[in-house]
């Protein structure tokens, strides 16, 4: 299976067009969107995220993961073989948190361009096909490098990443922290939230923190929005207590 991670949200061609190129050299594998939501233009945070959902994946599936702001730059494309799971993107800290969990991993870097590529949308004219000639087998131009030659700033990015690193549309602020126990506190912007199991656990109203279903620390409020309780955005500020 191919899966799909992106920040090219579902208004405008962008991930239509990438997605048909994969279809398109790849008919007989199946394709999933996982994500067109993935923080926008945050290598950073969609690492933490991207690495927590790869409980979703099996060996030999492939990941066109794309958050990639610095498109057109000098920076690699790179796939990213890790416990048997192919991830294909930029060399932009994005797979830092899946290499760094991984406990066998090999990465190529990718030479391979059509003459006709467009400067701003590697995602389809370069990591699309890619994509889809690793899901068939199929050779490309490239060259391998170790992990500690990949994109040097995110190697210095911690474990967890103690802030808000994805909010959904119920208001739900995902962290990059891994589940607390329900002991512990959590605090955003001043706000000091207890820990929970579940929803229903609460009362309606009320603010919790709990393992959400990738094992992450989430922080919810009870048939209302955290996002608005707290006037948090991705990237505030999670404290434990």
């Amino acid at each position: 299976m191919i899966f799909v991670f992106s920040d090219f949200g579902v208004n405008g061609p962008y991930s239509g067009t990438m997605r048909s190129v994969v279809m398109r050299h790849a008919p007989d594998v199946p394709i999933c969107d996982l994500m067109r939501d993935a923080p926008d233009r945050n290598p950073k945070a969609a690492s933490y995220l991207l690495a927590a959902l790869n409980r979703e994946f099996h060996k030999g599936d492939v990941v066109l993961a794309v958050v990639d702001p610095g498109v057109g730059s000098a920076r690699k494309g790179l796939v990213v073989e890790a416990d048997g799971v192919s991830f294909v993107g930029p060399d932009n800290g994005l797979f830092e948190m899946v290499i760094r969990r991984a406990k066998q991993v090999a990465i190529k870097v990718i030479d391979w361009m059509p003459a006709d590529a467009s400067a701003s949308f590697h995602g389809r004219d370069v990591f699309g096909p890619v994509a889809a000639r690793v899901a068939n087998d199929q050779a490309f131009a490239s060259h391998d490098i170790t992990p500690g030659d990949r994109f040097g700033d995110a190697q210095d990015w911690p474990d967890e990443l103690a802030e808000v690193i994805y909010i959904d549309p119920y208001g739900n602020l995902m962290t990059g922290l891994l589940a607390r126990s329900e002991d512990e506190k959590v605090t955003i912007n001043e706000h000091v939230v207890s820990g929970a199991r579940t929803f229903s656990d609460v009362a309606e109203g009320s603010a919790f923190h709990y393992r959400n279903s990738i094992g992450l620390c989430e922080v919810a409020v009870n048939c209302g929005r955290a996002d608005e309780m707290m006037n948090a955005v991705i990237g505030s500020t999670v404290g434990v207590k």
